[in-house]
């Protein structure tokens, strides 16, 4: 026989047989399900909600208003009247300064910030130099913490005697304070996703933050903290719509499979909270006009003294029960 149904009957009975000789027969048998349970590689616990954005948030869109008003007048405050000094006085600070990218400026400011910070919180963080050889038998753990350290600041960073390293128009604000305490509340049930033992939450934590500015083209470079930081976040007053991208790197390494990228999605008046030590980056600023963020790492009251093994959302596990 021939013709067109034929040939369409043959090839289905080749088909038949093929799959015949090349499926193992166990598929043939009755499958058995089977229950299994399965943990995700270093999950990332990331928490958002709208503070002061359009529409159902935690506060007004005021309160953003204010903000980045604020953010802007410090930042420019810094760019205009600090950082020329800083280039001027610390040399190896001013030539990597001409050789980084559009990072800098907001880097530099929060070299400056992080001073003001450890300064203004003298009461855990001593304020004296620190440097290695100032250190009995180089332990720092016998040292003990002090803003120097806090800061990130050893050699590298000196203290200019030239400079006031002083914020009173940020940390003496009214609105700021505000942002303040709702960070503190979000950090309290951030903490308690992640399992955080109840008795061991403070009432009132300690809280570093720091204003960013990203103009057009302005970006910055993967960040990540691990100075005994209870968690980190990031709060945006202004963010024009689909300007930047927050992204996070993968915790597991760049070889495949993993390597992989995270884009956190991102509105104006979006305060995110996540694990300080997970890695992330701000892509560059493809519109016109400036954005304004408030980092910050929260600490506990006694400083920033927290051992990674009591790191809650680095003790966090994704577990799904699945079938197979």
């Amino acid at each position: 026989p021939s013709g067109p149904w034929f040939q369409m009957r043959a090839r289905r009975c080749w088909l038949r047989l093929l799959w015949t000789f090349i499926l193992p027969s166990s598929l043939f048998e009755p499958a058995t399900a089977r229950e299994a349970t399965m943990y995700s590689l270093w999950p990332i616990h990331i928490s958002k909600i709208s503070l002061s954005g359009e529409g159902q948030a935690l506060d007004s869109p005021q309160m953003g208003k204010e903000l980045t008003q604020l953010g802007a007048q410090v930042f420019e405050d810094y760019e205009k009247n600090v950082l020329p000094r800083e280039l001027e006085l610390d040399k190896p600070f001013s030539e990597e300064f001409a050789q980084s990218d559009h990072s800098r400026v907001n880097l530099a400011f929060l070299r400056f910030q992080k001073r003001a910070f450890g300064d203004a919180n003298r009461d855990v963080f001593r304020a004296q130099e620190l440097t290695p050889s100032a250190m009995p038998g180089g332990d720092l753990v016998a040292t003990g913490l002090s803003s120097e350290i806090l800061a990130g600041q050893i050699v590298q960073s000196p203290r200019l005697k030239e400079i006031s390293y002083a914020l009173p128009q940020l940390y003496a604000n009214a609105t700021f304070k505000r942002l303040q305490g709702r960070i503190n509340e979000l950090a309290k049930v951030y903490l308690k996703r992640n399992k955080y033992p109840a008795d061991r939450i403070p009432k009132k934590f300690r809280i570093f933050t720091w204003v960013e500015i990203f103009r057009k083209g302005d970006s910055l470079t993967p960040f990540a903290r691990t100075d005994g930081g209870l968690l980190m976040g990031r709060y945006w007053p202004r963010l024009k719509r689909n300007s930047q991208k927050f992204n996070f790197e993968d915790p597991r390494g760049i070889n495949p499979p993993f390597g992989k990228t995270h884009s956190h999605e991102i509105a104006e008046g979006d305060i995110t909270m996540f694990p300080t030590w997970s890695s992330h980056f701000i892509t560059p600023n493809m519109k016109k006009g400036t954005n304004v963020c408030y980092a910050f790492v929260v600490y506990d009251p006694a400083g920033n003294n927290v051992d990674w093994e009591d790191d809650a959302p680095g003790a966090f596990a994704q577990v799904d029960r699945v079938r197979i």
